[in-house]
């Protein structure tokens, strides 16, 4: 690993499960070559504050915690001219493609699932902290490029989210005609 410009890092973790926040923070460790302050959120409406009272290097967050979704969390983050400078990585258990396209249309930097593995979560933390520490400052759009993990391609689920809505309309519209003629 190259090494880390940085005197430490700050991140804000927002995760309500005390086992997963565990593995993280500890995975976070692992994977730099500096301290690493973490400041955890259990829920969306702790997240904000603490996202709105620090200047942090990074934002990792789940999507469904108690109180405000990770979702609502980014909705903040991106109307805000100066929060929406810091990188947010999505690490959610959720394998909805829908989150993924959300996550992305809301301008998080990154989407991770969580993995089982203590060993791939640090890896990927590393590659998240590494392509982060690579950026020079802090420049708009979050100060990173949009990256997947996963490799979902965010078009290739609007795609499909079309086909699936215009299947429901043939079946309403078949539905009606049926109707029709049978006089209901």
């Amino acid at each position: 690993m190259k090494k880390n410009s940085r005197k430490r890092w700050k991140v804000v973790l927002a995760e309500d499960t005390d086992k997963d926040a565990l593995l993280i923070e500890a995975a976070l460790a692992k994977a730099s070559s500096v301290p690493v302050q973490v400041h955890r959120a259990r829920n969306g409406n702790t997240a904000i504050v603490m996202i709105e009272d620090l200047l942090s290097d990074l934002i990792l967050l789940d999507l469904q915690m108690p109180e405000k979704t990770g979702l609502e969390v980014l909705e903040v983050i991106k109307e805000d001219e100066a929060l929406c400078r810091t990188p947010v990585a999505v690490l959610t258990a959720s394998d909805k493609d829908d989150d993924v396209a959300q996550s992305y249309g809301l301008g998080t930097n990154h989407f991770m699932r969580k993995p089982e593995d203590p060993a791939k979560l640090e890896q990927q933390l590393r590659v998240l902290l590494d392509y982060a520490d690579s950026l020079s400052g802090r420049s708009g759009g979050g100060g990173m490029e949009a990256t997947a993990v996963s490799a979902v391609n965010p078009n290739t689920i609007a795609f499909r989210k079309f086909l699936i809505r215009a299947a429901y309309a043939l079946v309403v519209v078949a539905l009606l005609v049926y109707a029709y003629f049978r006089g209901v």
